[in-house]
C-alpha cells in the first residue's frame, strides 16, 4: 500500500516523467511528509532541519521513561534532560522537541519541572530559536511592577512546550502580584514619612497594577485560549493590600498634615483613681490606621448634690472641663471638647456609656468599672470604649464642591494662569488649608496642564 504522504507537485495526469537527475539547490525537492507530521507542524512545510540525534534522544528516553532501574523520575532527571537537549545542534533542537511531543517525553519532563527549570528551559528554546520572547516592563517608582515577562504562546509549538509557556505565563504573572503588593506597602510608609502635603503630592498617588489575559498573546481563534487563560487567572493570586488602603492613607495622611483627623473606627481605655478631690487619669487610644495615642491628666473634681465638675490638665498644660449630672442609675455629662455622655448603672460596680461629639464628628460607647472604699474617698476605675469618627460638617460641606480639588488633584485655577494674589480670599484660604504655597504655585503655574501635553 502506497503511503500517504506529500510530494512536489509532478505536473498534471499525463505529463512526462521527470528526469531523475536531482534538482539544483533550492529547488523543491525533499523527503516526502506524511499527513500526520504536517498536522504536527501546524499545517505548514517548513525548511528541512537536521535529524534528530540518535544518541542524544536515547539519552532522554532513559531519563523520562520509567523502568526498573528508574522507577521515579526525580530532579536529576530533569537536569539532566536539560543537559542533553543542550547538547542537541541549533538545527535539529525544534525537530527533537517535536518528535519527544509525540512520544510523550516532553509531556513528562515538563509535568517534573519546577519554575527555575522550566524558566532555563524556555531560555534555551528561545536561544535555539524555537520561541519568542516578550521582555516584561520596566519597573518604577518605589517598586511598582512592570508588565511580566512572557513568551509568545504559537499554536504552532508542540503541545507539551505550549503548556511551559503557559506555566512559566503563570509565574512572572504571579510574581508581578506579589511586586506589587510590596510596592503598596512600600507606598504606605512612603506615606506616613511625608512631612508636607506638597511632599505628599510630589509622592504621587498609588500606581495600578493592569494584568489582564491580552498579555498572553493569544489569539482569538486558538484552540487553547481559554483553557490557558483559566489557567493563567487561577494561578495570579491576590495581593493582601488594595490600591484603595493605599488611597485611604494618603487621604488620612493629607488631613492629619492638614490639621485634621481622619475618619475610621478606634478603640479608649482609660485607667482612673482619685482621692477625695484629686483625681488622676491615663486614657489609651488607638485607631484602626495604625495610630495611637497616650494621654495622662490630673486635676480637682468637686461635688455639689447630684453635680460634679471636673476639671483636668495634661503634660502639654492643656485644661478641660467635664460637668456630670447624676440622677439615680443614669448621669449625662458634657466636656469642653464638646463630647455628650449618657451612661446607665449595670450592678453595683458596672456601667454602660454613649457619646456623641458633634464637634469632632465622633459616635462611641463601652462599659465601665468602678471600685471604691467604704469611706467613697478612694475611687479606681477602668473604662473601655469604641467609636466611630466621621466627617464633620465643615468637612462634608467641603467634600462636595467640585471646584476642590483633591490632594493629587491639579487646581482649575492653575490652568489659565492665574496668580496668587489674583485669587480671591476665599479661595486662597481653601488652597492653603491643603498645603499650597504662593511659592509652589507659581512653580506649578509655570508648568503646562496635563491636558495641554496630551494634545
Amino acid at each position: 500500500m502506497a503511503r500517504n504522504e506529500l510530494r512536489p507537485y509532478d505536473g498534471p495526469p499525463g505529463a512526462p516523467a521527470q528526469s531523475s537527475v536531482a534538482p539544483p539547490p533550492g529547488g523543491l525537492a525533499g523527503p516526502a511528509v506524511s499527513a500526520r507530521e504536517l498536522a504536527a507542524m501546524g499545517g505548514r512545510l517548513r525548511p528541512v532541519s537536521a535529524p534528530v540525534p540518535e544518541d542524544v534522544y536515547a539519552t532522554l528516553q532513559s531519563h523520562l521513561t520509567r523502568s526498573l532501574s528508574n522507577p521515579f523520575l526525580t530532579g536529576s532527571d530533569v537536569q539532566a534532560t536539560h543537559a542533553a537537549l543542550g547538547s542537541v545542534p541549533r538545527e535539529a533542537y525544534r525537530a527533537t522537541l517535536e518528535r519527544m511531543d509525540r512520544d510523550g517525553l516532553l509531556a513528562t519532563y515538563v509535568s517534573r519541572m519546577d519554575a527555575p527549570s522550566r524558566r532555563s528551559f524556555l531560555d534555551q528554546a528561545a536561544l535555539n530559536g524555537v520561541l519568542q520572547r516578550r521582555p516584561g516592563g520596566v519597573t518604577g517608582e518605589l517598586g511598582m511592577p512592570g508588565r511580566p515577562e512572557v513568551f509568545v504562546n504559537d499554536p504552532k509549538l508542540p503541545g507539551a512546550l505550549r503548556d511551559a509557556v503557559n506555566a512559566h505565563a503563570t509565574d512572572t504573572g504571579h510574581a508581578a502580584v506579589q511586586a506589587y503588593d510590596a510596592y503598596l506597602r512600600r507606598y504606605g510608609e512612603a506615606v506616613e514619612q511625608t512631612d508636607s502635603l506638597r511632599a505628599l503630592r510630589t509622592l504621587g498617588p498609588p500606581q495600578s497594577l493592569e494584568l489582564r489575559e491580552t498579555v498572553l498573546g493569544l489569539a482569538w481563534a486558538d484552540p487553547q485560549r481559554e483553557r490557558y487563560e483559566a489557567a493563567w487567572k487561577a494561578g495570579l493570586g491576590r495581593p493582601q493590600a488594595s490600591q484603595v488602603q493605599a488611597y485611604e492613607k494618603a487621604t488620612a495622611r493629607a488631613l492629619v498634615l492638614s490639621g485634621q483627623q481622619p475618619a475610621g473606627v478606634f478603640l479608649t481605655a482609660e485607667a482612673s483613681a482619685s482621692h477625695d478631690l484629686f483625681k488622676l487619669k491615663s486614657e489609651a487610644r488607638l485607631e484602626s490606621r495604625g495610630a495611637s495615642e497616650v494621654r495622662t491628666q490630673a486635676g480637682a473634681v468637686a461635688k455639689a448634690g447630684p453635680l460634679e465638675l471636673e476639671l483636668m490638665t495634661d503634660a502639654h498644660g492643656k485644661t478641660e472641663a467635664e460637668l456630670q449630672l447624676s440622677a439615680g442609675i443614669a448621669s449625662v455629662s458634657r466636656d469642653s471638647e464638646g463630647k455628650t455622655e449618657l451612661s446607665l448603672g449595670v450592678g453595683p460596680h458596672a456601667r454602660a456609656h454613649a457619646n456623641l461629639n458633634p464637634r469632632a464628628a465622633e459616635f462611641g460607647g463601652g462599659v465601665a468599672f468602678e471600685l471604691s472604699d467604704k469611706s467613697h474617698q478612694h475611687h479606681a476605675g477602668l473604662k473601655l470604649g469604641y467609636g466611630l469618627r466621621g466627617l464633620s460638617s465643615e468637612r462634608a460641606a467641603l467634600a462636595v464642591r467640585d471646584d476642590i480639588p483633591g490632594v493629587f488633584s491639579r487646581p482649575k485655577d492653575l490652568d489659565p494662569g492665574m496668580a496668587w494674589d489674583a485669587l480671591p480670599a476665599e479661595r486662597r484660604a481653601l488652597y492653603e488649608r491643603q498645603g499650597w504655597t504662593r511659592e509652589e504655585w507659581a512653580e506649578d503655574s509655570r508648568r503646562p496642564s496635563p491636558h495641554v501635553r496630551g494634545q
